[in-house]
């Protein structure tokens, strides 16, 4: 139960559910990156073993095989080295102050590989990408952007979890006033008496530990960018549309 003089209070409330959006995310993150790191490291474990019983043959067939085997093995280092550094490239909330130019489809492509690690997402969801061509920069604290967008497609990645067609879209586009991001799913939807209450903060549609504080944060985050973060849903389709002023 949280405090009432804490919900009365939109700067402490903000902090405190910042710092616990950010656990639950490395919670998940954390699980999902073990998860790939196990696969890996169970495959080179293998292919090593195979190798080492090779090398007392001498013959060209068994040359070629280990060669192969050696060649698996390197790719396997590669995809671990890709993890770690997608990790190693996280913004954390040290770099927060600055005001930086940011590429939108960039941070969108680091999203998502964020959530590669999500082991739902990555094996059931499809993924639709529309961009833009010479979509304008913008300009901000890179942090506050990120984790906007991470709630955003976390809630719709969440949205999908019961229904039988996933498939994420993201599209952006560009006018001479604003920088537009909209993220579409094909989750459960919201009912029109209960949108209004999207951005309060423990106000969640879904089941299971959800606890609905994503929006909210994505809201205070880009507010003070002048940025417009509005729902639209019916049965079976939701989406968001982000515009940021140019």
């Amino acid at each position: 139960m949280v405090d009432p003089k804490i919900l009365g209070n939109n700067e402490i409330l903000f902090k405190m559910l910042k710092d616990h959006s950010r656990c639950l995310r490395i919670g998940r993150l954390v699980h999902g990156v073990v998860h790939n790191l196990n696969g890996s490291v169970q495959i080179l474990s293998m292919q090593m073993e195979m190798m080492r019983k090779l090398m007392d043959k001498k013959d060209d067939r068994s040359h070629a095989f280990i060669l192969e085997k050696m060649e698996q093995c390197a790719s396997q280092i590669e995809h671990l080295r890709g993890i770690l550094t997608g990790l190693e490239t996280e913004p954390f909330d040290a770099e927060r102050g600055t005001s930086q130019k940011i590429q939108l489809h960039e941070l969108i492509e680091r999203a998502l590989d964020f959530f590669r690690h999500n082991l739902f997402f990555k094996h059931q969801v499809k993924v639709n990408k529309n961009f833009t061509s010479r979509l304008p920069s913008l300009r901000g604290d890179e942090t506050d952007f990120h984790e906007g967008l991470l709630n955003l497609i976390e809630n719709a990645i969440e949205a999908m979890e019961e229904t039988p067609r996933k498939e994420l879209t993201l599209i952006t586009r560009a006018s001479h006033e604003h920088i537009q991001l909209i993220i579409q799913d094909t989750g459960c939807g919201v009912p029109d008496h209960l949108r209004g209450y999207l951005f309060t903060p423990f106000f969640t549609t879904k089941n299971g530990n959800h606890y609905g504080i994503g929006l909210y944060m994505t809201r205070q985050l880009l507010t003070p960018y002048g940025a417009i973060v509005e729902p639209f849903s019916r049965q079976g389709e939701t989406l968001f549309s982000v515009k940021v002023p140019r």
